[in-house]
């Protein structure tokens, strides 16, 4: 049998370490019930508690179905966001999930696999503190996540870590994979052509940053990935290579190190991936690269979903993979 502040369940033995996913919410359901039943309780937080038990139920009658485990990562990513906004003063941030919440919702679909990606980001600092206050010292101008789209979010994010970076004189993207965790090039293939949905990647993500870091290193969990050999278009690729977190070193003893330029990421967000390509390209060429590539351009919508998939992680690996599909003078890692 279960216990959690719903009720107590028979369970299947099979089932029974999903079902214990559910435990690292305990105290914090029940604070939150408190929350959302007090006299003072913001208007829509009451109907939230009760989207977010319905969500809890379902996942408990059937603990084999990722979808609804997922239903339920959105739904505290929704109660989480009222921390957020200020809107629910005693509501405390997601408690620390344990990472076997990845595998209880892993549907082989390519929205978990880059949610983990940007949920587990740049362990030294984590983007978490873009989506909420963790504390009272907690600066305000720092969040720049609101939840209502995944692309505005993924692309605030982005502007908000190319901002700090030029202030802390950085000259790459502070945005690095956690182990284990990058995101792979079929997926964001997939991404760029449409075909991810970027509102539940997000909302999937925000309650993901709660992922136990430590325990997740020690034994990260190992999602299938597509088995599709797509590649992202060549003008992003050119994009990408100007907005790497590290120089790049490949095996022939090319290093290649472009700062980082906002102006990309400024031109895609307005919607002209002809001039971020161009810049790109130029930047390249200046650096070594040698393009066959001479100009490109895409849709305004397009050109920010190009914007929002710089948010996604990648690893070395990967990206000598991208210089050598832009440049096959340079080899493989």
């Amino acid at each position: 049998k279960l216990a959690v502040p719903l009720g107590r369940f028979d369970v299947a033995d099979q089932d029974a370490g999903n079902l214990a996913c559910i435990g690292d919410l305990d105290v914090w359901l029940r604070r939150f019930r408190r929350e959302a039943h007090g006299r003072n309780a913001p208007a829509h937080l009451p109907s939230m508690e009760k989207i977010l038990t319905d969500a809890l139920f379902a996942v408990i009658e059937r603990p084999s179905d990722p979808v609804r485990w997922q239903q339920v990562l959105s739904r505290l990513a929704e109660a989480e966001g009222f921390v957020a906004h200020g809107n629910a003063s005693r509501l405390q941030p997601l408690p620390t999930l344990r990472p076997e919440w990845v595998l209880a919702s892993d549907d082989g679909m390519p929205e978990l696999r880059l949610a983990v990606a940007f949920a587990l980001q740049q362990p030294a600092d984590p983007i978490r503190r873009h989506w909420i206050p963790l504390d009272r010292s907690g600066r305000r101008s720092e969040i720049v996540m609101h939840g209502r789209s995944g692309l505005d979010d993924a692309v605030a994010l982005l502007e908000r870590r190319l901002t700090e970076a030029s202030q802390q004189e950085n000259r790459h993207l502070a945005l690095t994979a956690g182990y284990g965790a990058a995101a792979k090039a079929a997926d964001i293939a997939d991404l760029l052509a449409g075909g991810v949905d970027l509102d539940r990647t997000l909302a999937l993500a925000r309650a993901l940053m709660a992922l136990e870091r430590r325990k997740w290193a020690q034994n990260p969990a190992l999602l299938d990935g597509p088995f599709s050999s797509d590649w992202p278009d060549d003008a992003w690729l050119a994009i990408r290579l100007c907005m790497l977190p590290w120089p790049l070193e490949t095996t022939s003893g090319f290093r290649l190190d472009v700062g980082a330029d906002p102006a990309i990421v400024r031109r895609l967000s307005a919607g002209d991936a002809a001039a971020a390509v161009d810049i790109a390209l130029r930047r390249l060429q200046a650096a070594g690269v040698r393009c066959t590539m001479r100009m490109a351009a895409a849709p305004a919508d397009a050109a920010r979903r190009w914007a929002a998939a710089l948010a996604f992680p990648i690893t070395k690996r990967t990206a000598r993979r991208f210089l050598s599909r832009l440049d096959p003078n340079e080899e493989l890692a």
